[in-house]
């Protein structure tokens, strides 16, 4: 491999079959309550204000 090349080998799945592999964050759902509306202390999302749906209001800054 050279220098100026990227080594992407491990970004990949090592076995496309693989039931894990096929995870991924639904972009519908709140990144911060996974669309459960709650947090695990019981209150209301605050990110989502308890809808469970992703908003635009996300990110850091």
């Amino acid at each position: 491999m050279k220098e100026t090349e990227i080594d992407d080998r491990d970004l990949t799945p090592s076995d496309p079959a693989d039931p894990a592999s096929l995870q991924h964050v639904d972009a519908t759902l709140c990144p911060e309550c996974q669309g459960a509306a709650v947090l695990p202390d019981g209150e209301t999302c605050p990110v989502c204000e308890g809808t469970g749906k992703a908003v635009g209001r996300t990110g850091g800054g």
